[in-house]
């Protein structure tokens, strides 16, 4: 089963809503509400969702489950085990891009720690890399970056420049490569890597 998470970021353009399972972290339930969308649960500790809106989803038979402020997991974390737990076997973040860079960092870093999971926006997709051999669909001349977390060996097929060894964060020079084929692949022996997709060629 898919699950989609919805976080409070910036969305201008079309949410593209995939997943068996909608789920709201805090705020991402003000942008469903902005599209007329109920999720199946609204996970936080509601810092960042109106009075009126949780009024709303209540009197619509919304699940709301209420954290307190002060805690260990950010939002995103609690909705991922909220999925993980009701059976989910993949996940894709919608909403997550904004002015907030330390959330992104964050969300990657969650997003290292499980399997299946990815960020996806308008313009770019965002997906972490464990060990094995990856398939992954593309656009040809489409941009994609790949950066280590921290280091990682790994080869990478399909791209205008090859890469076949180490990598570490300190030297990323696998950012802006060039999709040959519909079709790449990526081979990670050791560590883990994060790969920004550009669906829209970025400025």
């Amino acid at each position: 089963m898919k699950a989609t998470i919805v976080l409070n970021g910036v969305s201008n353009g079309t949410m593209f809503i995939t997943g068996e399972m909608l789920i709201a972290a805090d705020g991402g339930a003000e942008e469903l509400r902005r599209r007329n969308l109920l999720p199946d649960v609204i996970i936080g500790d509601l810092d960042s969702i109106s009075d009126e809106s949780i009024e709303y989803f209540q009197s619509k038979g919304v699940k709301i489950q209420v954290y307190p402020h002060e805690k260990d997991e950010t939002d995103l974390e609690l909705a991922i085990n909220y999925a993980l737990k009701y059976g989910a076997t993949e996940i894709e973040i919608l909403n997550w891009q904004g002015e907030r860079i330390d959330m992104i960092i964050a969300m990657i870093g969650l997003m290292s720690k499980y399997e299946n999971i990815t960020a996806v926006a308008d313009n770019c997709e965002i997906g972490v890399l464990s060990t094995g051999e990856h398939s992954l669909k593309a656009i040809r001349d489409e941009t994609w970056s790949f950066i280590p977390l921290c280091e990682a060996d790994f080869s990478i097929s399909g791209f205008k420049y090859k890469f076949d060894g180490k990598m570490s964060i300190t030297s990323p020079i696998g950012v802006s490569n060039e999709a040959l084929e519909n079709n790449v692949k990526v081979n990670v022996r050791s560590g883990k890597v994060v790969y920004i997709r550009w669906k829209k060629r970025p400025l």
